[in-house]
């Protein structure tokens, strides 16, 4: 009744619409995704079950709310009592204003406890089987994390000798080890179910990104998006110096998103995690999503001043999420591309 969405839409306000199933093909497992219509039809929000825990334990994210929402999730425990059962749901949200928090806050306390009520009411349907819990081997996280800091250390490595070179190249080199950095960093700071999984892709992104890097710097031919996104990369305006610079970066990190991140993904699976369903990741997957942002972040900051775009300054005096949705509209929308390519993998390794 408090995870399926064809039962939720008995009591909710809000309409509950099944995305894609999670792990192992239910509406209710993780991995799965939700769309969440508003009452008013005004606002959508795209939910991932995040965990699902039969019988005791059931949690859930937005991961695309817009751009004024930074932060949405919800936990739900049940404990059993001698006439039914005992639920807690707690909601954590925060918008880009605390005004805005504390007032669509107080919105989704009485809408929630309406349709509780309303829950409070109905007969139960006939019971289904609990899904399966999901479990895996861990693999060795110091290890992978040794692995990957070699990596994020030649990475660094050919940064610096692009900038020695004053090749322009430099500048997408610097900020795919800042992802690789940050990719790190979220699973030493425990944003991440799965760290060992997060660190095992590091080497694979990098074999690609390499190559690629090598083959083009001889004269031999690399990827169609890599031959495109390195030639760009390559380009100078003397007048505008930020013009080359900025298609260069969407040209490579298009690369990496539509070309290299499905088969990296794919190939992480087939040959570390093929008996997990891939589906269980996607949570952490859509977690990751910042560590775009705060790349660019650290790469604005090493641009020189003739190199950055005229609205880096306003840019920060608003909040990235604002500013990235903005940027999405008239160049390259990271998200919506992520999202897609984590389906494509879903299909390869299927």
């Amino acid at each position: 009744m408090l995870t399926v969405p064809e039962q939720m839409n008995r009591w909710s306000t809000a309409r509950i619409d099944l995305f894609e199933d999670g792990v192992g093909d239910r509406p209710d497992g993780v991995g799965t995704l939700r769309t969440v219509t508003l009452p008013g039809g005004r606002a959508r929000l795209k939910e991932v079950v995040e965990r699902s825990e039969f019988p005791s334990r059931f949690a859930y994210r937005v991961h695309d709310g817009g751009p004024a929402l930074l932060d949405h999730r919800g936990d739900l425990s049940f404990v059993a009592t001698a006439d039914g059962c005992h639920v807690v749901w707690t909601v954590q949200m925060r918008l880009v204003s605390a005004v805005a928090t504390a007032a669509v806050a107080r919105t989704i306390r009485r809408q929630l406890g309406e349709s509780l009520d309303h829950l409070a009411l109905l007969d139960p349907p006939e019971a289904v089987g609990a899904p399966a819990p999901v479990a895996r081997t861990r693999h060795d996280v110091t290890r992978l994390r040794a692995r990957a800091l070699d990596v994020l250390g030649t990475q660094r490595a050919t940064a610096q000798r692009l900038a020695a070179d004053d090749d322009p190249k430099q500048w997408f080199a610097r900020v795919y080890s800042y992802v690789t950095e940050e990719m790190i960093n979220a699973c030493d700071r425990g944003d991440v179910d799965n760290p060992d999984w997060v660190l095992d892709l590091i080497p694979v992104f990098d074999e690609y990104y390499t190559k690629n890097l090598s083959d083009f710097e001889a004269g031999r031919a690399c990827e169609p998006m890599w031959q495109r996104a390195w030639s760009t990369c390559e380009r100078r305006d003397e007048r505008r110096p930020h013009i080359p610079v900025m298609s260069g970066l969407l040209a490579g990190v298009a690369a990496h998103i539509d070309a290299d991140l499905p088969r990296a993904l794919a190939d992480v699976h087939q040959t570390q995690y093929a008996d997990t369903d891939l589906r269980a990741f996607r949570p952490d997957y859509l977690r990751l999503s910042p560590v775009f942002t705060a790349a660019s972040d650290l790469l604005l900051a090493d641009l020189p001043r003739s190199h950055k775009p005229w609205w880096t300054g306003l840019a920060t005096r608003v909040h990235p999420q604002l500013r990235d949705s903005l940027l999405a509209r008239k160049g390259y929308d990271v998200g919506r591309h992520r999202f897609e390519a984590f389906a494509r993998a879903l299909k390869t390794a299927s």
